[in-house]
């Protein structure tokens, strides 16, 4: 059903993009001789000769942002530069093996070194087949686990990345990490519905008691009525009444995380999904219906997401939540080199506290791929993104959003610098998850617009004084 959606998805919103191709090896370091193509777009009507390179990194979507609908196509126009996007190769039509990319076997080379080399043979390939270009210097972007990507690219390739936009880039959510911060997902999103109502917070923790109640009574099976269950809940079944909690716990996380102005199709099915979500809580009297409505808001609304009923046995029915991405080769990254966590819900929260075993991700990684995913400290140190090197790094901008619960596993904090050419952390209010990357929109904040302005700037000042 995800990937259905995901090509529906894919083939709508890029179907007017001129993209080209260009020949990859399938591994860099010589462990295999195949190549396969990889997607990218271009733009250059802004280009002046050594003007710098606006590079999208491509996320883990099933398509490819046209280089014209990303906020380097305005960068670009102000810098005189080229907008680019590449696609990151498994994902949306950058196959290595074709429709069999997606096999254990085969997804091997699905390495980070193997992406970093891919943007840095991308880069020297635009550098060679554009005049002027040899002397430009690229800037690379992208957002969440592509913000990572942008990040690790000036971290490891700094003679090809001369700068670096992270939006909502995490560093410190990785599952075996032994580090308790790195699982404040859950804690910022409490924070985030504590500042916009109080009253709202208790009502959503009391209707997640009531629903705990109901799950354990007589009448359990009339919930399938009333929050549109696809099957009759049993008090006998353990793991699904979990997975129903979880579902309805989900929706709040994704409501703050992707609160846009508008609908991005993929992404969120309804504008402004968390003030929503406090209005039905403030209106609705009825614990388990306010649950009901909030799911249903996500879930019901036109869209990839849509569906008729809630089937709450079925573990990866949440994912079709957010269609956009795509999850098969996404969750083999994530059983490698950037195991992210954030299911563990710690007590003292509104929501209902959801330990998870520190091994549960290795043995799934283990029994599902045949890998063991890096440790926090085989990624900070084999990719220099330890706290150290990321405090003395330079030219690195670490976008942060309010309502982004990213922000919690992201760079949280840099020394103050007189330095212009050293790494920055922005936290924008009223912002969600690495929204500052979407080409500007009359509904976005003022605070959105501010922080757009202040990025090219500090571009600007990189190019000149660094």
């Amino acid at each position: 059903m995800a990937a259905s959606l995901g090509l529906a998805y894919a083939q709508l919103t890029t179907s007017e993009c001129d993209y080209k191709w260009i020949t990859q090896p399938i591994d860099h370091f010589g462990l295999t001789n195949g190549t396969f193509q990889q997607r990218y777009s271009i733009f250059d009507e802004f280009y002046k000769p050594g003007g710098p390179i606006m590079l999208f990194q491509g996320e883990e979507s099933w398509y490819l942002d046209c280089a014209n609908t990303t906020i380097m196509y305005e960068y670009a126009k102000q810098l005189g530069g080229l907008a680019v996007s590449l696609e990151h190769r498994y994902f949306g039509q950058s196959l290595p093996f074709g429709q069999n990319s997606h096999t254990p076997s085969n997804m091997k080379f699905l390495t980070l070194d193997n992406v970093m080399a891919d943007a840095v043979s991308f880069v020297e390939y635009i550098k060679e087949s554009h005049n002027g270009a040899p002397d430009s210097k690229a800037i690379v972007a992208s957002g969440s686990y592509g913000g990572f990507l942008a990040a690790a690219f000036r971290l490891n390739h700094p003679d090809t990345f001369f700068g670096s936009l992270a939006s909502a880039g995490p560093v410190k959510s990785f599952s075996n990490s032994s580090d308790p911060e790195t699982y404040n997902w859950w804690t910022w999103v409490n924070r985030v519905y504590l500042d916009h109502s109080e009253e709202a917070s208790e009502k959503i923790k009391n209707a997640f008691g009531v629903l705990k109640k109901r799950l354990a009574s007589t009448d359990i099976a009339d919930l399938k009525q009333e929050l549109n269950l696809c099957s009759a809940p049993s008090i006998n079944d353990t793991v699904g009444n979990v997975q129903l909690v979880s579902a309805l716990t989900n929706v709040y996380s994704f409501a703050a995380e992707l609160n846009y102005p508008t609908v991005k199709p993929g992404r969120n099915p309804v504008g402004r999904p968390l003030d929503k979500i406090i209005n039905i809580t403030l209106e609705e009297t009825d614990p388990i219906q306010m649950l009901n409505r909030t799911f249903w808001l996500w879930f019901g609304a036109p869209g990839e997401a849509h569906a008729t009923c809630f089937n709450h046995t079925d573990p990866i029915f949440v994912q079709r939540a957010v269609p956009a991405i795509e999850t098969v080769p996404f969750h083999y990254i994530t059983c490698t080199y950037i195991p992210l966590q954030s299911s563990n819900i710690p007590e003292g929260t509104i929501f209902p506290p959801f330990p998870k075993a520190s091994d549960g991700v290795p043995q799934y990684c283990k029994l599902e791929y045949g890998v063991t995913p890096m440790t926090q400290q085989e990624v900070d140190q084999r990719y220099h993104l330890s706290p150290s090197d990321i405090r003395n790094s330079t030219r690195i901008i670490w976008s942060n959003a309010e309502f982004d619960p990213t922000s919690a596993v992201s760079v949280d904090y840099l020394p103050f610098s007189t330095d212009p050419c050293a790494s920055r952390m922005i936290l924008t209010s009223n912002m969600a998850h690495r929204e500052d990357l979407f080409m500007p929109d009359p509904n976005d904040s003022e605070t959105v617009t501010q922080l757009r302005s202040k990025e090219v700037q500090i571009f600007k000042e990189w190019l000149k004084y660094c």
